[in-house]
């Protein structure tokens, strides 16, 4: 489900915007109050979206950002996912440039930023033992956006309580598919990815480590980074004024015709 949000008939960028595993389209609301003036934005509701279908039989979640960039009218300039979405559109990205395919050219777009993603280069980079941390970050990502799209402070065992509802509503299906699609990051060309690419982190970040998206940064074929001091998971939602900021420069470059600066 597409929408559009700040039409202009003085539009000079269009933006599709992703949310995360178990969130919604209203993750990108305070960004969107806060977006460069200059900047058409569309936001999709995704099937894992909060109050979701807790399975689909889809075998391929890339294929829901594939159409959702095909269903915009004109086709969006630059794409911008959080957290899980990140982490499927780098998959989509990746998988397009191995089949000999130039993103540019498939789907229209001139740039990605990837918000908060998750990336790990090895494949024993990953454990056995950390598998329960998986799901402590699950309920802290709900906690998290439960917090921020509160009206008032909610007390710390209610918070937890609505964060363990919120992920026993999105259900065991997706949280293996978010596993699932972390788990094949180390075998994605990502090198290969000549895309101009945004990497947006925070550096309080509990749920996606930093030093991930620093990693993903440095092994991107034409990536810069932005580091948000302060920020945790949803630098969208917690300093949307930087993360506009960040978002507009990045849109600069491209107009300009000249690649995002080099990684720090």
């Amino acid at each position: 489900m597409l929408r559009q949000h700040c039409a202009s008939a003085n539009a000079e960028h269009r933006a599709l915007l992703l949310h995360g595993l178990g969130s919604s389209t209203r993750s990108w609301d305070t960004f969107l109050a806060h977006r460069p003036p200059s900047l058409e934005v569309w936001t999709a509701a995704l099937p894992w979206r909060a109050g979701g279908p807790q399975a689909v039989p889809e075998a391929d979640e890339t294929d829901w950002i594939r159409e959702s960039i095909r269903q915009i009218p004109g086709g969006p300039d630059i794409v911008v996912a959080h957290s899980y979405a990140s982490v499927l559109l780098l998959t989509l990205l990746a998988e397009t440039v191995a089949r000999g395919a130039d993103p540019r050219e498939e789907f229209g777009i001139s740039g990605a930023v990837l918000v908060s993603p998750f990336f790990r280069e090895q494949t024993d980079d990953f454990s056995w033992a950390e598998l329960p941390a998986f799901l402590d970050r699950l309920r802290l990502g709900a906690g998290e956006g439960i917090r921020l799209l509160s009206r008032k402070p909610l007390d710390s065992d209610l918070l937890s309580e609505m964060a363990e509802h919120s992920c026993a509503q999105l259900g065991p299906h997706w949280v293996v598919r978010y596993l699932n699609t972390y788990l094949r990051t180390p075998f994605l060309p990502v090198e290969l990815v000549g895309l101009p690419v945004q990497i947006v982190i925070g550096d309080r970040d509990p749920i996606a480590p930093p030093t991930e998206g620093e990693l993903l940064a440095g092994r991107l074929g034409n990536a810069s980074i932005e580091r948000i001091e302060g920020s945790g998971h949803t630098p969208m939602a917690e300093h949307p004024e930087r993360f506009s900021l960040a978002v507009q420069q990045f849109l600069t470059t491209l107009s300009a015709g000249h690649t995002p600066a080099a990684v720090n």
